[in-house]
């Protein structure tokens, strides 16, 4: 067998283009083509015409940063490092080599950039017929903040800082009158004698015992009167970060926040410990796994999250089929979500808390005369039992200010069934005390159909998570701030998106080639 020569440092009589080291099929081609049909003529107008260095391409620091993101690279300083380094990146820069503060202020300034290319990727499945929407589950996922939950800060602190600040500033005022340009540490010819000078040092040691706030601050709050100490600058950027904290402590019932990122909340994950964090919420096609809306929400619930991101999905995409099923955990079980999903014909399914508790703990034993298998007749208003008997509306009454309706027949008198279901020489009384849409939703999922419909919602919204954070590594966000991150979460999704497009591409490719061997 022949052995190969080393060609480290052999040159090349015609120099070879970075594209012949890539595979025909490698993702990058992929976001070129995606990055080629953003906008940014709005972005580059500001640099035209305009003295110093020019400005890199948004183009090309857009393919750099979705392409990273696809690589579970999410650092400025790796994607820098990679523009000078691999080959791949080195093509889609166009060999240029753009400093990480530039991809990290290109980040901020073209968020609505990428947020268009998120909602492409979506388009582009939907064109190419992977997205069905025939079923869409919403859930949601706590993702850690960078914030440290050591650097708290909470009103009170806030207030005293503030008072301390303000005393500083009217003592230097005042001294300014008495000393002038003076330093102020001469020693007057008055205060020469000891008696005088004794007196003083005790009317000071009283002082501070009676001052008793800076005593209550913590170390985070110290660092901060440290730091405005330094100069009018350094306590003009104090000012300004109390004036952000105390701000959002007024949104939220919490009470301390993070000086590091104010906007992240207190949030249970899932090993029941409470983190600062952010709740990244998504939208899922069944059929391809595609993701079609995302937001990140400062709200550690779910009952506000169902109707943004099926507004944000119609946006990106178009008014839905009318078969389309939309599933969502009980989380999102509020009258406010089932009137939305009334009133705009929505086909959802969404468990009560028992049903969802039910379904989680898998129970084996089948109680075929449970209220859940009481139908309800909405036109007739009637109850009708798993023997086919009706339970017609007998009385109201109201207990705790609420409306209980009872139904109930005297059939159950004379039914075989009659120990099993309600007891010896009794009569079964369904007592409904919920509203008709909670009601109606509760009678839905209790149906075949029902059941059906919500076991895809697992299979379809989990193992997205489950590849954001265990194949792609995310399960913190680097960014702070509530916009910075949303922007950091569209290239998690884009990531995702153009993950699944590609492989369905490739698995085609695959199979046309077995036909036509």
């Amino acid at each position: 067998m022949a052995l190969r020569e080393d060609g480290i440092g052999q040159t090349w009589l015609v120099p070879r283009r970075l594209v012949s080291f890539i595979p025909d099929n490698h993702l990058c081609f992929f976001i070129t083509n995606l990055v080629d049909g953003l906008d940014f003529k709005k972005n580059e107008r500001k640099y035209k015409y305009t003295k110093g260095k020019p400005a890199y391409s948004r183009h090309m620091l857009t393919r750099l940063v979705i392409m990273a993101s696809v690589d579970g690279i999410f650092s400025s300083r790796k994607i820098m490092k990679l523009a000078e380094e691999n080959m791949v990146y080195m093509y889609l820069s166009g060999m240029d080599k753009p400093d990480f503060r530039t991809i990290c202020r290109f980040k901020i300034e073209c968020a609505e950039q990428i947020e268009e290319a998120f909602k492409m990727t979506v388009i582009v499945a939907k064109n190419s017929g992977m997205v069905k929407l025939k079923h869409i589950a919403i859930d949601g996922t706590k993702i850690k903040a960078n914030a440290s939950s050591t650097n708290l800060i909470n009103q009170e602190e806030i207030q005293t800082i503030r008072e301390l600040l303000k005393k500083g500033i009217e003592t230097d005022e005042e001294e300014d009158k008495i000393y002038g340009d003076k330093r102020g540490d001469e020693i007057p010819p008055e205060l020469l004698s000891k008696t005088k000078v004794k007196k003083m040092i005790q009317e000071a040691r009283k002082a501070n015992s009676d001052t008793k706030n800076e005593n209550k601050l913590r170390k985070t709050s110290s660092k901060l009167l440290e730091q405005a100490s330094r100069s009018p600058e350094q306590k003009k950027l104090v000012l300004k970060k109390l004036e952000h904290a105390e701000n959002e402590l007024e949104k939220t019932k919490q009470k301390t926040i993070s000086l590091t990122d104010p906007e992240s909340r207190w949030m249970m994950n899932k090993k029941n410990r409470m983190e600062l964090s952010y709740n990244m919420q998504i939208a899922v096609d069944y059929d391809s796994g595609i993701i079609l809306a995302n937001t990140v929400t400062q709200d550690p619930t779910d009952h506000y999250q169902l109707i943004p991101q099926i507004e944000h999905t119609i946006e990106t995409i178009g008014q839905l089929p009318d078969d389309t099923a939309i599933s969502a955990d009980y989380g999102y079980f509020t009258k406010t979500n089932l009137q939305y999903l009334d009133e705009n014909e929505f086909d959802g399914y969404i468990p009560n808390r028992k049903q969802a508790h039910e379904t989680k703990k898998h129970f084996k034993t089948y109680k075929p005369f449970s209220k859940h298998n009481f139908i309800y007749n909405y036109e007739k208003d009637f109850y009708l039992c798993p023997n086919n008997e009706k339970l017609e509306y007998k009385k109201t009454y109201k207990y705790n200010n609420v409306n209980m309706r009872q139904y109930y027949t005297n059939k159950c008198l004379n039914c075989t069934n009659q120990l099993e279901c309600t007891g010896k020489n009794r009569v079964r009384i369904i007592t409904d005390y919920g509203n008709v849409l909670s009601k109606r939703m509760a009678l839905k999922m209790g149906t075949e159909k029902g059941k059906i419909e919500f076991a895809k919602r697992k299979m379809t919204v989990e193992w997205p998570f489950g590849n954001i954070k265990e194949n792609l590594k995310y399960t913190e966000y680097l960014t702070r701030g509530i916009k910075q991150t949303q922007t950091e979460n569209n290239l998690i999704i884009i990531s995702h998106n153009i993950k699944r497009i590609h492989n369905q591409k490739q698995n085609k490719n695959i199979s046309n080639n077995q036909l036509n061997t």
